[in-house]
């Protein structure tokens, strides 16, 4: 999946009114949640897959900015993916054990959605998934996304 953000969107005023939102997603798009158990560490982090702590890093690839995608709104594409290093059978010293609960909503059978992060019940994080690659041929996405930010009612 392809990773989204749009800058003009306040984390802040999303923080403020996230009940509100997220009854009114709730009420019009399919939800699914999912918690990760991460071990956060200066040289990567890891992952319980099946009994077994998996070791992984992110690597960052050129990401793409589409200004004026929507209104006055900027798309960012960030490229990157999670490398699986193998199983590992012991973590470094200085770690930080973080449970991270995902939120994500589409539309009918859309593959295009607009996921909530939350770390101890508090917002960290908002942006779209999609399983393509943005271009201009890309109608489906821009009409989820929009009627995403319509919900947000920013």
């Amino acid at each position: 999946m392809n990773k989204f953000y749009i800058p003009e969107i306040n984390l802040r005023d999303i923080r403020n009114n996230m009940i509100d939102i997220l009854t009114r997603f709730e009420k019009n798009y399919n939800k699914s949640i999912s918690r990760y158990n991460i071990i956060i560490s200066n040289n990567g982090f890891y992952k319980y897959d099946k009994d077994k702590l998996i070791k992984y890093k992110v690597i960052e690839k050129e990401s793409k900015i589409t200004e004026c995608f929507l209104k006055n709104f900027t798309l960012i594409e960030l490229n990157y993916f999670e490398k699986k290093i193998g199983e590992v059978f012991q973590i470094p010293y200085e770690t930080d054990n973080i449970i991270i609960e995902k939120i994500k909503f589409n539309i009918g059978e859309s593959k295009n959605y607009i996921v909530f992060e939350k770390r101890n019940n508090r917002l960290i994080d908002l942006y779209f998934l999609s399983n393509k690659k943005i271009d201009e041929k890309c109608k489906f996405f821009i009409k989820d996304v929009s009627s995403f930010i319509e919900m947000l009612n920013i």
